[in-house]
């Protein structure tokens, strides 16, 4: 095969979309849509919310409390709870046009852990001290803290980029997003684990992401 030959198939395989690029570009045409990513995010706060009360009318339990007798669901909780804040939170960056600052790099970079996390600890079934398996105890609180973590980090990038340009409601939107984060931490620390507690910023970011794609005063000015 000659060398021109040989550059003009390199270049054919370089136009030709990998798995991976196929892939984003079908999340980008899911994550345009308004209503599809709305849809999900309200069946993910339903879900999320069920869940936590199945035979846990207290919500003394965790979620990976209760996906040890209902593993299946909590393979569910993992798919509504991931799938919902991945596509509102890249629905977000996208209807800000938050993408080139290094804001909009490190929430996405975040965007993309938290969802890897949250399917990483469904599939780390969660055991006890008293169960003498402590590096499979650590890696499931472990990526469990991590999904929370990183989902957080990208709304606060967010919220942090905005109130950077002055605005005031995305500040209260931040300091109510922090001050909730601290609570849980508190109340972890006084109280040990619980599945009310674990609940908390769950429902305050699943509003506070509802605020910001879907209502009014949270719209961007049309140019």
């Amino acid at each position: 095969m000659s060398k021109a030959s040989k550059l003009r198939k390199q270049a054919e395989l370089a136009q030709k979309p990998t798995i991976r690029q196929g892939f984003l570009n079908f999340v980008d045409v899911l994550t345009d849509n308004k209503n599809f990513c709305m849809v999900w995010l309200i069946a993910g706060f339903i879900f999320f919310t069920v869940y936590g009360f199945i035979d846990n009318p207290d919500l003394a339990k965790t979620a990976s409390v209760i996906g040890k007798t209902h593993p299946r669901l909590f393979i569910w909780w993992a798919v509504f709870s991931g799938v919902s804040l991945y596509l509102n939170l890249q629905y977000l960056y996208k209807l800000n046009s938050f993408k080139t600052e290094k804001l909009a790099k490190f929430g996405n970079v975040c965007t993309y852990l938290g969802f890897i996390c949250i399917f990483a600890c469904v599939n780390i079934p969660s055991v006890e001290p008293e169960d003498g398996k402590p590096l499979q105890m650590a890696a499931h609180w472990s990526t469990a803290l991590l999904f929370a973590a990183f989902f957080a980090a990208a709304i606060i990038a967010f919220l942090l980029h905005k109130t950077m340009q002055k605005s005031t409601k995305h500040l209260i939107m931040l300091i109510v997003l922090a001050a909730t984060l601290v609570l849980m931490v508190v109340l972890l620390l006084i109280f040990g684990k619980s599945g009310g507690i674990e609940s908390i910023p769950m429902w305050v970011a699943y509003i506070i992401i509802f605020m910001l794609n879907y209502t009014k005063p949270f719209q961007p000015e049309k140019n």
